[in-house]
């Protein structure tokens, strides 16, 4: 039996090591803030306190990106739990409250070239940076340039950021789509240029807040228009106003709980691990994740009763391997997602249990 009980680890540990490798090779690590990420009730509180005491924003932008500080004070203003500090030019010093350094050193409306399209730009930003050591994120919004931008230019944008973080390696920098409120050939070149933008995020793994997104979606509609045969997403006609931002203050709301969503992941939130719990008198009901193996395999194959087995009767015994079994469905979200939508992927994991499966069925047999 310890024969078995140490075979047993060995292989459980070598299937999760090589679904790990398989996360790492067949997705992406990428944070994508869109209209998904809105929800503030599904962010636990414990997670706003971390945002307020260990994370603090450099955001830098023209006119449409207030809709996000605009968005942020009127969350707080309805909810205090939601504090905010936000300062002009300069870090402010709020206990309890996400802090937000608003500009770059002696300025508050901050096109490209005072941020990233230049080298005193980024000379700025970098000085941000190193005279506020605390400062943990950085993110500058486009206004309407995504309208008539070229690939080209987009790419600069990019190598960019990728110099600034270079420059600053222990600072997340976020990278954002353009509004989507134009319609006609420059909303569509918008939507082309917004979409480089957003394989570029996927492909290298960075934090992206998608602006046009959001103001795409209302209610769980997609607001969009044709052209030239191609359906564009354009803002819902729910945000078609001027009260803060050009845009309304629903529109703004939108986006500032996408920011406190987004400050939460940093700091570590994992949604893709929900727990649900029900109070009653003496019943507590909790929703498990599901699991990778079943999605191969079936609830009820043998193999995914084989591999039960080593959990429930091995695995479970020691803390070592209570340990694994929670590394394996913290992870087990991400890798049905993989597989649902990949399926090139979902064989090749079937691929590798297939091969382990063997030497199971030997030593139990």
């Amino acid at each position: 039996m310890k024969k078995l009980e140490r075979k047993g680890k060995m292989i459980y540990t070598f299937i999760f090591f090589y679904l790990s490798i398989f996360i790492s090779v067949g997705t992406h690590a990428a944070i994508i803030i869109d209209h998904n990420c809105t929800n503030l009730s599904q962010i636990p509180d414990a997670w706003i306190d971390a945002v307020q005491e260990n994370k603090k924003l450099h955001y830098a932008h023209t006119s449409h990106g207030s809709q996000l500080t605009v968005g942020l004070e009127r969350i707080e203003a309805a909810n205090s739990k939601y504090s905010v500090a936000i300062a002009y030019c300069e870090l402010p010093d709020e206990a309890g409250a996400f802090c937000i350094f608003d500009g770059q050193t002696s300025e508050t409306y901050i096109t490209p070239d005072l941020y990233w399209d230049s080298a005193s730009g980024r000379a700025d930003t970098n000085s941000v940076l190193s005279n506020n050591p605390t400062i943990t994120t950085s993110m500058w919004a486009w206004c309407s340039q995504q309208n008539w931008n070229t690939s080209e230019y987009t790419q600069s944008y990019l190598d960019a950021m990728a110099l600034l973080e270079s420059d600053n390696p222990e600072v997340t920098f976020v990278y954002m789509t353009g509004n989507a409120q134009t319609t006609g050939s420059d909303g569509y070149n918008r939507y082309l240029r917004n979409n480089q933008i957003r394989d570029y995020c996927l492909a290298h793994d960075k934090v992206l807040f998608d602006f046009a997104d959001l103001d795409c979606w209302y209610n769980g509609e997609q607001a969009t228009y044709q052209y030239g045969g191609h359906t564009v997403p354009v803002e819902h006609p729910q945000y078609n106003g001027n009260e803060a931002g050009h845009t309304t203050y629903e529109s703004c709301e939108q986006k500032g709980r996408a920011v406190w969503w987004m400050m939460a992941r940093l700091a570590e939130w994992d949604p893709g691990i929900t727990t649900t719990t029900t109070v009653s008198p003496t019943i507590t009901t909790v929703e498990e994740p599901p699991c990778p193996i079943e999605e191969i395999y079936g609830e009820y194959s043998e193999a995914t009763e084989l591999l039960r087995y080593f959990r429930d009767n091995l695995l479970s015994e020691t803390t070592e391997g209570q340990e694994l079994i929670r590394l394996y469905y913290k992870w087990s979200p991400i890798i049905v997602k993989a597989m649902e939508e990949d399926e090139e992927f979902k064989e090749g994991v079937k691929e590798v249990i297939d091969g382990i499966l063997p030497p199971i069925r030997a030593e139990v047999e």
